[in-house]
């Protein structure tokens, strides 16, 4: 299997949806690739991983280019329109005795289509909750994201309940649109009651939908998909607990307006500064190598943006002056923090 990076992937396979994504709408798809230094003809190779940030940065360039009024839920239904397509985990999902399996089978493999996020789904009495963590530290969901993601999710379950699945309200965490027209838009690809500036981004669907049953689920061929699919995330990179917990607190930490130090950490980790140092090292980094991962990380997103100053990201990553930053962004991309401004628009 090949890796490019790594942090967190996704599958080749998902790339080639946001290439139909792109020719849906009539947006140069190779020349985005070679905006965002992307190597197109990683597309040849079935088993490849592509790092989650180049898949990111290329849609959201697709989505400027392509002026898409609704990139997130016409992205997710792109994703449930290709996703049987050649999908291992959506295979074994239409092989699934029952919804409810299915969704277990969608959580304990998702790392195959992607690992940048981990779906849960939870029963509490006559309501499911369907959702994500983010498996990923430092990244945090953008609204077009979250609106993918839980599009993709409702029409891949509709489809294998046949319609037949109950959706009570779909909830998201970011202010929804004014326009009562563009309300009427996530109505209709919902069929359900829509929440905005909720507590947290998911499906709430009736539990009594977890047994239907998922008509033509064939238990021999699923067995089969399932041996080949848990070959494939045994061979994938292993999780770094230790320093993914560092790097979620050290993001946490600088968006609260703090500055991050090994101290602060191992407190909040309950383990002693030598300890954490010793966990670390074990997995081969340094505390001060996550911090300015974290750094750049978040001085990349924050310019991408364009809505928030190169001065005002330097004092939010905890930089002394806009000299200090300009040196350390220089560092980490070949160019200063003006240039790669320059280069987004």
């Amino acid at each position: 299997m090949v890796n490019y990076q790594k942090n967190s992937t996704v599958s080749v396979g998902l790339v080639k949806i946001l290439n139909a994504y792109a020719n849906r709408l009539d947006v140069d798809f190779k020349k985005v690739a070679r905006f965002c230094d992307f190597d197109i003809c990683i597309l040849n190779n079935s088993e490849a991983r592509v790092s989650s940030k180049f898949f990111e940065s290329m849609w959201m360039r697709i989505v400027s280019l392509g002026k898409d009024p609704y990139p997130g839920l016409n992205f997710g239904r792109q994703m449930a329109k290709h996703y049987p397509s050649g999908s291992i985990l959506f295979t074994m999902m239409m092989n699934c005795a029952t919804i409810e399996k299915a969704l277990q089978v969608f959580v304990r493999y998702h790392r195959i289509m992607a690992d940048i996020i981990q779906p849960q789904f939870q029963k509490t009495g006559e309501v499911t909750h369907l959702s994500w963590e983010i498996s990923t530290p430092g990244f945090h969901t953008h609204s077009h994201l979250s609106e993918a993601l839980l599009c993709t999710y409702y029409s891949i379950l509709n489809f294998l309940s046949q319609g037949e699945l109950t959706l009570i309200k779909a909830c998201f965490t970011h202010v929804g649109p004014s326009d009562p027209v563009d309300r009427t838009k996530y109505q209709s690809v919902f069929n359900a009651p829509i929440f905005f500036e909720e507590n947290k981004n998911e499906l709430i669907i009736e539990t009594e939908s977890l047994d239907i049953k998922i008509d033509l689920a064939n238990q021999e061929l699923y067995k089969v998909l399932e041996r080949h699919a848990t070959q494939i995330v045994n061979t994938m990179p292993k999780e770094k607990k230790w320093s993914n917990k560092v790097l979620v607190l050290i993001s946490d930490i600088i968006i609260k307006g703090d500055i991050p130090n090994i101290e602060s950490v191992s407190r909040k980790l309950a383990v002693s500064k030598r300890s954490l140092q010793e966990k670390l090292k074990v997995e081969k980094t340094y505390f001060r190598y996550l911090l300015e991962a974290v750094r750049k990380q978040m001085a990349v997103d924050n310019l991408a943006k364009q809505d928030v100053s190169i001065c005002e990201t330097a004092f939010m990553l905890g930089y002394s002056d806009q000299s200090a930053f300009n040196h350390a962004f220089k560092r980490w991309t070949g160019q200063t923090p003006k240039a790669y401004i320059r280069k987004l628009t």
